[in-house]
């Protein structure tokens, strides 16, 4: 069974005294001679077990032919440990050390055959297998290392290696696998310095992503920080907004002079009672007044005495008339009176004689004088003269105007004999599509004076309709028909023609120009194409998006707002600057304009009016500028008229104005002269 493994070249069998019984190449020559023989039998007989390590006899110290071939004598024992004779097993020591080829021993490694007193055999390197004639000795590192184990130190004084050695079982043969120190530690080294490297980089992005987490709190912290502290700030500025808000609604709705209902409120009040009165048998009556000469008492004895006489006159209205009665101011010395639920027709008569006898009293102590007035009353009745407040106001104000021809101090009732202004009316209404095709439109010019240097920094274009036989009429006798006709849309469109077409006149002239404005309605607001029109406009005259602003009223943002929020956002992404007209006058606030895309806000002229003669008109005029600048939206007022209403607009920060003080609408041709002048110097 031995015989047939590559490994052994020769297999032979021998007795007690080493004399040849079987051979596995009988043919063979012995390789135990004398000399061999008497050396074995002088060792002793075999006794011990074959397992014994002292079993095995390398017969290495004999020259032989084959130098790979190794002859190796055991000991045969039967089991009770007596000798029977040896068996001589001569191995093949290139395939021995062949079955070690496909080990990579790396560019320094050996693998040394060595005998039991460590003398060496053969070695096998990366290059190949070695006889090694000389029989280097190796009794030192057999020494240190023992049975088995690690040896690192100099090997036969060839430098530092590491060795590791075994005793092979039941053989007298010791392998040892060597290799330098360097190379050794080389390996280690490249695989530490990438474990390193990957620990080091590891870290380093432990180190930044931890470094990045605390940034990151931090920032949040600072950004949560920051948006508590803006919260805060928002919430103060809606409540400043909200106060402001509620003062200039409570402005808005009543005269801060006299404490009656103003313009405004008072249409509303009207209108919802008429609304009832619809469905009801009582007579509604409407009585517009003002008073006779009062423009004298203001001129003669100044205004402080005509706005006392009007605080009078508006209590002298409250205690005459019932609670269910409405009264306003509508400006002016003008008061307005809607007589409601009366039972008789002719108890309007009994109401206006009394009024009329109470107003004409004198006044004393106004101011250290005596006043004596009169007032001069027109009175229209619902349903007969007007269907609506305006209608009723409009000829209730026919009626008293009436009542001032025959000689004023007196009432009259409307009747049809006052009707040639409703004609003018009904012809101007008929006739406006035709002014439009015409061109008997014609734009008049205002300019916007900036406060802190008074230079002209824009105009507002003002439509005029030049009527061939009833001369030229101003916007608020078409306006409102062109409103509720539907004609405000191709009006809307000729001014904003006319405008880029003036414009691109000016340039061509040489005039270094200013963005010019124009009001824009709440029906135009409406309609998804006014963007692209404005755009094709701009497009075609040359003109660009700074070059044009537009204004739209208070009206505007108690319709719905999508689509008009949707066209305004538009207008601004082209560049076109967009202003809130107006402002004060209607429901809007600074709440609501802050979530609308303006730039500016123009004050109501009534504001401007009162500002010189109300301190709370001061106040209110100094919170809407503070608040709006601090959304960022540039202040303009309108209707500034004296040196008083400029220097405390001025001194309430207001950034523009423009108003009759500086300089009235002008046609183009004079708009030129304005704008050559490097300012307007108020006197």
């Amino acid at each position: 069974m031995l015989a047939i493994d590559d490994i052994f070249l020769n297999l032979a069998l021998y007795d007690t005294s080493l004399r040849r019984i079987h051979s596995s190449t009988p043919g063979a020559v012995d390789p135990l001679d004398d000399e061999l023989r008497a050396a074995v039998l002088q060792r002793g007989r075999p006794r011990a077990p074959a397992d014994s390590p002292a079993a095995a006899v390398l017969m290495s110290a004999r020259t032989q032919d084959n130098a790979w071939a190794v002859p190796v004598l055991f000991p045969v024992a039967d089991d009770i440990g007596a000798g029977k004779g040896f068996l001589l097993i001569t191995l093949d020591l290139g395939y021995f050390l062949g079955l070690y080829r496909n080990i990579d021993i790396g560019r320094t490694g050996v693998i040394h055959i060595l005998d039991a007193d460590g003398i060496e055999l053969a070695e096998a390197r990366a290059e190949g297998l070695t006889h090694l004639n000389k029989r280097q000795r190796f009794e030192e590192f057999v020494a240190a290392v023992g049975r088995d184990g690690s040896y690192a130190g100099d090997l036969r004084g060839t430098g530092a290696y590491l060795a590791n050695a075994r005793k092979a079982e039941r053989a007298p043969f010791i392998v040892a696998v060597s290799k330098e120190l360097a190379e050794v530690r080389a390996s280690h080294v490249r695989s530490s310095t990438r474990v390193w490297s990957s620990i080091a980089i590891l870290v380093s992005a432990l180190i930044a992503a931890t470094w990045g987490l605390v940034r990151g709190f931090r920032r949040q912290h600072q950004l949560f920080a920051a948006f508590l502290k803006s919260n805060r700030e928002n919430h103060s500025l809606i409540a400043q907004l909200e106060a402001g808000e509620a003062r200039a609604v409570a402005l808005a709705s009543f005269d801060h002079l006299t404490g009656l209902h103003n313009r405004r409120l008072f249409n509303e009040l009207a209108a919802s009672h008429l609304e009832v009165a619809r469905r009801s048998r009582k007579h509604y009556a409407l009585v517009y007044m003002d008073l006779d000469r009062f423009k004298s008492v203001n001129d003669t004895l100044g205004h402080h005495v005509g706005d006392r006489l009007l605080q009078a006159v508006a209590e002298r209205l409250k205690s005459g008339l019932r609670s269910a009665d409405i009264v306003g101011r509508m400006g002016g010395d003008e008061f307005a009176v809607l007589l409601t639920e009366l039972d008789l027709a002719e108890s309007v008569d009994a109401i206006a004689t009394k009024l009329l006898y109470q107003l004409s009293q004198p006044y004393p102590e106004l101011e250290g004088h005596e006043v004596q007035t009169s007032p001069s009353m027109g009175i229209a009745f619902f349903p007969r003269d007007g269907h609506d407040v305006s209608t009723l106001c409009r000829n209730a104000d026919s009626a008293m105007y009436s009542a001032k021809r025959r000689g004023r101090g007196c009432f009259s009732y409307y009747d049809a004999a006052l009707r040639p202004q409703t004609d003018r009316t009904f012809r101007l209404q008929g006739e406006l599509p035709q002014a439009i095709e015409k061109g008997e439109l014609v734009l008049h010019f205002q300019p916007k004076v900036r406060l802190t240097d008074y230079r002209i920094v824009g105009f507002e274009a003002l439509v005029r309709w030049d009527h061939p036989e009833l001369g030229l009429i101003f916007p608020g006798d078409f306006i409102p028909m062109a409103e509720e006709s539907g004609l405000i849309i191709p009006l809307g469109d000729w001014v904003m023609k006319a405008c880029c077409l003036q414009q691109a006149a000016w340039r061509r002239q040489g005039v270094e120009v200013v963005p010019l404005a124009f009001n824009v309605s709440p029906r135009q607001l409406r309609d998804s194409g006014l963007p692209r029109r404005m755009a094709e406009l701009l497009y075609d005259h040359g003109l660009g998006a700074g070059d044009i602003e537009i204004e739209i009223t208070e009206s505007s943002l108690v319709e719905p707002l999508d689509m008009a929020i949707q066209v305004l956002e538009e207008l601004q992404h082209m560049g076109v600057v967009v202003g809130l007209d107006d402002f004060g006058s209607g429901f809007s606030n600074l709440s609501q304009v802050r979530h609308l895309p303006i730039s500016s806000l123009k004050i109501d002229r009534s504001f401007v009016n009162d500002i010189r003669t109300s301190k709370e008109v001061g106040v209110i005029v100094t919170s809407i500028i503070t608040l709006a600048h601090s959304l960022g939206i540039r202040v303009i007022a309108e209707g500034v008229e004296l040196l008083d209403q400029l220097v405390q607009l001025r001194t309430a920060g207001c950034d523009e104005v423009q108003g009759y003080y500086l300089s009235r609408p002008v046609p183009a041709d004079d708009a030129i002269r304005l704008m050559n002048q490097p300012t307007i110097v108020p006197q």
